[in-house]
């Protein structure tokens, strides 16, 4: 009597579609309601901290003296409260989902002016270079 419901199954799942999409060939169709992930415009962020503190997960940091930002992804519940309170509206929900990894990412993000800026050159002696050593025997 058991294999009578189990049999049941075996045949309506052989006459339906897939329940699952064939992922890497087929790609997920987008649901317009998906909120997705977090992206900012960093050229118009002023580093004013108010999305870092109003963060219930701590999932963003921001250095006013670097004038960088940084995003935990794995730490982060797109519950969009940084993108609400954003003074500048330069953080905006993207309707993609985030890329697997292997393990916990954070995407850090700084001004477009700032990266392009060379880092002062440290200032040190010339070494004088190494004597080449003579075969005397």
């Amino acid at each position: 009597m058991a294999l009578l419901p189990i049999a049941k199954t075996i045949f309506r799942s052989l006459f339906q579609k897939p329940a699952t999409l064939k992922y890497p060939f087929a790609p997920m169709p987008k649901d317009p309601l998906v909120r997705g992930q977090i992206s900012i415009d960093i050229d118009s962020c002023t580093f004013c901290t108010i999305c870092a503190i109003k963060c219930p997960t701590h999932a963003i940091t921001v250095e006013r003296k670097e004038k960088s930002w940084e995003i935990s992804r794995f730490h982060c519940i797109v519950c969009n409260a940084c993108t609400e309170v954003c003074p500048k509206k330069c953080l905006h929900m993207v309707n993609e989902l985030t890329p697997s990894s292997g393990g916990k990412t954070k995407d850090k993000s700084v001004p477009s002016a700032a990266a392009a800026v060379p880092a002062p050159a440290a200032t040190t002696a010339a070494a004088a270079p190494a004597p080449v050593p003579t075969a005397d025997a």
